[in-house]
């Protein structure tokens, strides 16, 4: 009986072991050529920005709850307590042909985690191929999001097929989970797990990849591991382990427990119970209706114009129009008409610019790549007048748009699109401008009069210099603004003291004092005497006063305060360099801050496309700016930027955009090798000795001027001026003065 009771249990457990193997060899990972990954991706279009372009800094597109600046700063500190777990091992920037890549390839020195998602895009009324939906969730990342790459290491879809994603193979570093890229792998599950259940295909190959990529990466899946400070139970996790986020999907992640155990066990085959799912009530329009234009009269639900209606244009010029698009909770996919057009002339032409082909509008726009849930995306279109003058009209998703085209017809020619790379037409002037009466004018060479770069002594500077900067506040969703002296709003007086409280209604900022409204209006404009400041409470979660005029809008349905101010007033409340600092550091620093802010106020190298302001006070994306408080806490920094006003860097008459960080080790970095393609002035940017950071660790994109170097040249006993010249050869400072 012993025997026959051996043989038996040894019988079974061989068949199991065959049949996990059976299930195993029945797998295999689709490679990118063969799902159809569209090479040209990788290299052209658009870059993403300086402040976003490390690994770190990708992943979520705002799927997160909580603050982009909190999140940045929570990275920020994260770096700084546990640099080992940031550093990577080798970058690779170029392909086999010597073309560079838009996202360089980096690699991860281990593996800790293994990171599940979900795409957040409804599979269940999807209708088209798996393959076409892993094709369009590559062009959102790589086109929309300005990756140049998927950002996910794998995606599975609901038959269970796993796709290769981010190229790069073993250890490469994708962009999944903002500042949680480095030593982490991260997969996808294809489908939204808020509404839906995945499949049991899905969930075998999940557990089949988890158990492959822990044997390859020498992973203990029943063993807890520490990250970033964090102690995980396991080192298979989900998104909403790391960052405040919905991700992977409250049904997905409820039946961890059951994939954990199975990975463990060895049961890669074993079936997952996921719980039933609950539909709303309304669950049976909420798929369309958030897509969808509206019956009645108004704008098509999900969608929000930026700028104006009203347009004058040259017969046959061209303009760009700009429309957010935010996806209901199922996603919507590419494809879907999200807009109706019609247009009141046939000779009205209108295209959708998806950053790598222009696609003409006939009654409608399509969406040209998947949309997660909840996310946005801003849209951008080309306007074609016609060739004769008149008043004409088009309606853009129940928007109307008017057109008064008159004048000589438009002569075009290329530019280069301040969205993407993709070459486009656009209205050049018929008569040279008149001159706006401001002038740059040179008043120190910081380079040797042999330099190959000249700038002439007097350049005329573009018109958007002769307006104050305008900067995005962090401000609450329901901000106070109280005048320390009289004021006025929109026109009209406000007393010392008053305290008015903003919110959102139908598209209007509405200021209430108590329980009485005392203005309304899509834009209310709050201006104290000169000598005296508006304190908003809160922003960045202080109270604050600015300078200035503080500006109310609604956008995408949410209080945006501006706050709009000369250049230079802005520069004395830019919170990055205290009164800790050398002051020389301070000067260099104060010159390399207003040329970065400076270049972006300019209408062809816009940092917001279609926004109404120029920066934000948040440094994860522009420039850390404080108001006025900061300025009186640090008197030099106060005499540092009154010492260096109206002073920007140069070449050609041109302003530069000026990257700046803050520690290396030992040397800069290009450009190309930060993965930022087609930067302005490359040749000023290469790499240099800098020995001040010798020993230190790198912090920032290594790009331009550091904080380390500036510092030890200060110690050293140069002046700004000369750490200026250091990290930006061949530039002028040039006087950048409106002239009234």
């Amino acid at each position: 009986m012993f025997i026959r009771n051996f043989f038996l249990t040894l019988t079974l457990t061989l068949v199991a072991a065959a049949t996990v193997h059976a299930a195993a060899d029945s797998q295999r990972i689709i490679p990118r050529s063969e799902w159809g990954a569209e090479v040209k991706y990788l290299y052209d279009g658009t870059t993403a920005e300086e402040s976003a372009a490390s690994d770190t800094g990708k992943g979520d597109n705002g799927s997160a709850v909580a603050q982009p600046s909190a999140r940045a700063d929570t990275c920020q500190q994260a770096v700084k307590n546990y640099p080992a777990e940031f550093a990577v091992g080798k970058t690779v920037t170029k392909d086999g042909s010597g073309k560079q890549y838009r996202w360089p390839l980096t690699y991860s020195k281990e593996i800790k985690l293994l990171v599940v998602h979900h795409t957040a895009l409804l599979v269940r009324d999807d209708p088209r191929k798996p393959e076409e939906r892993m094709r369009a969730l590559f062009k959102y990342h790589a086109v929309s999001n300005g990756w140049g790459d998927i950002g996910y290491n794998y995606v599975i879809d609901e038959d269970g097929s796993i796709y290769e994603g981010r190229q790069g193979g073993a250890r490469v570093i994708g962009g999944h989970a903002y500042c949680n890229n480095v030593g982490t792998i991260g997969i996808a599950l294809m489908g939204n797990f808020e509404l839906e259940q995945p499949s049991q295909a899905q969930a075998k190959s999940l557990q089949w990849l988890i158990s492959k990529l822990a044997k390859e990466e020498g992973i203990d899946v029943s063993r807890s591991v520490q990250f970033h400070g964090k102690v995980f139970s396991s080192p298979i996790v989900g998104h909403q382990d790391l960052l405040s986020t919905a991700c992977p999907g409250g049904v997905l992640k409820a039946g961890f427990a059951q994939i954990i155990r199975n990975v463990i066990n060895g049961s890669v085959d074993a079936a997952v119970t996921f719980p039933a799912i609950k539909k709303p009530a309304s669950s049976s329009s909420s798929s369309s209706a958030a897509s969808s234009p509206s019956e009645s009269k108004g704008l098509a639900q999900g969608v929000r114009f930026l700028g104006r209606t009203e347009m004058t244009m040259n017969p046959g010029g061209k303009q760009r129009l700009s429309f957010t698009y935010t996806a209901g909770p199922s996603g919507m996919y590419e494809g879907k008409k999200i807009a109706e057009v019609l247009l009141g002339s046939p000779d009205i032409h209108l295209s959708v610019d998806d950053g790598f082909n222009q696609i003409e509008v006939r009654k409608g726009i399509l969406l040209p790549f998947d949309l997660p849930a909840e996310e946005t995306t801003t849209i951008q279109l080309i306007l074609q007048a016609p060739p004769t003058s008149g008043e004409y009209w088009l309606e853009i998703g129940g928007q109307r748009f008017t057109l008064a085209v008159s004048g000589r017809r438009a002569r075009t020619g290329n530019f280069v699109s301040p969205f993407y790379t993709n070459p486009a037409m656009v209205v050049k002037a018929a008569a040279p401008k008149k001159s706006t009466g401001i002038s740059i004018r040179t008043r120190l060479p910081l380079s040797s009069p042999s330099s190959s770069v000249r700038s002439p002594s007097s350049t005329a500077i573009p018109s958007s210099s002769n307006r104050p900067i305008r900067i995005l506040l962090s401000a609450s969703s329901a901000p106070t603004i109280t005048f320390s002296g009289n004021g006025t709003m929109n026109g009209i007086l406000a007393r010392a003291g008053m305290t008015l409280t903003l919110r959102a209604a139908d598209g209007n900022c509405v200021a209430q004092r108590i329980d009485q409204t005392v203005g309304m209006s899509p834009v209310l404009r709050f201006a104290s005497d000169t000598s005296d400041t508006l304190m908003v409470d809160a922003v960045r979660g202080k109270k604050r006063s600015y300078a200035g005029i503080i500006e109310c809008r609604v956008i995408q349905g949410k209080i945006t305060l501006i706050n709009e101010l000369p250049l230079d007033q802005y520069m004395m409340g830019l919170a990055e360099e205290p009164d800790t600092e050398l002051f020389e550091k301070q000067k260099a620093f104060s010159v390399a801050a207003r040329t970065y802010a400076a270049f972006y106020m300019q209408d062809a190298a816009r940092k917001f496309p279609g926004m109404p302001y120029d920066g934000s006070d948040d440094p994860a994306v522009f420039q850390s700016y404080a108001g006025v408080d900061f300025g009186a806490f640090n008197p030099r920094w106060l005499e540092a930027a009154k010492a260096t006003a109206r002073q920007v860097l140069t070449v050609q008459g041109s302003i530069i955009k000026p990257p700046y960080f803050s520690s290396d080790d030992g040397r800069t970095r290009t450009p190309a090798e930060a993965g930022w393609k087609n930067f302005p002035f490359a040749e000023i940017f290469s790499s240099k000795p800098d020995p001040w950071c010798k020993g230190l660790l790198s912090a920032g994109h290594g790009v331009g001027m550091s904080g380390c170097g500036a510092k030890g040249q200060a110690l050293e006993g140069r002046s700004a001026e000369q750490i200026l010249q250091y990290y930006y050869p061949g530039t002028r400072l040039t006087d950048w003065k409106a002239e009234h």
